[in-house]
């Protein structure tokens, strides 16, 4: 839990830091990966409520994700292309000739899961201060040994810190592509962030990353149940 005392014993701040906008290019670029997410995909998005969508709509929000394939990092913000979302991703894919061009013209945020980062947290801030979300893998990586793999805190420590709601999502299937079965997702109820006046923030924000955590997992018991096992998960 040293992350939690280490954002807010320094309380970042963003009044200082100037970010790039999205480029032209990169926001066309954008466009063709969610249109080949729809062709190639065929996703169905579905809400734990039929008010949801609506009640999301223009809202700035934090999505948490399950995340079990690397396509989960470029399906997720597309099928929420609506609340132009920025992804969290590991500042070493960025360093991939190629694949790492192709991310930095997406709506990205650099992230390194080695050491205490404090450049993603302002660059977080921001961004949400701007109208953006963030979508962001909570695991830290790919879930390879079958279950679903505790969630690490940033989610929550951004929520708290901006007090935007925490969105769970359960991304569900293993990305057969066009003429398989439709990869899904169900999007579950916003976890409200209002942090007690009597309760430390980075107590308050473990709360957020344990209840997000739960919500995600419910989700995608939801879907098993209605359409089976996807071989994701052990069972």
């Amino acid at each position: 839990m040293e992350l939690f005392h280490y954002f807010y014993a320094r309380g970042f701040t963003v009044s200082e830091t100037k970010f790039k906008k999205q480029s032209p290019i990169g926001k066309i670029w954008q466009v063709l990966i969610m249109w080949t997410v729809y062709f190639l995909f065929h996703p169905k998005i579905m809400y734990a409520s039929k008010d949801l969508k609506k009640r999301l709509k223009g809202r700035a929000v934090v999505f948490v994700a399950n995340h079990t394939h690397h396509f989960d990092g470029a399906f997720g913000p597309a099928v929420m292309w609506r609340h132009k979302p920025y992804v969290l991703v590991k500042k070493s894919w960025l360093e991939k000739r190629g694949t790492g061009k192709c991310i930095a013209l997406c709506r990205s945020i650099p992230i390194n899961l080695d050491e205490a980062d404090g450049a993603w947290y302002e660059a977080a801030q921001y961004y949400i201060s701007q109208g953006f979300s963030l979508f962001i893998f909570p695991e830290g990586g790919l879930a390879r040994n079958k279950k679903l793999n505790d969630f690490k805190p940033g989610a929550a420590l951004i929520s708290a810190k901006m007090g935007v709601p925490i969105v769970p999502c359960a991304i569900y299937g293993d990305y057969p592509m066009v003429f398989g079965k439709r990869q899904k997702m169900l999007v579950g109820e916003p976890i409200e962030s209002r942090c007690p006046e009597d309760m430390r923030p980075s107590k308050y924000a473990r709360e957020l990353t344990a209840k997000s955590e739960q919500a995600v997992s419910e989700l995608y018991s939801q879907l098993r149940e209605t359409y089976g096992k996807c071989g994701q998960y052990d069972d």
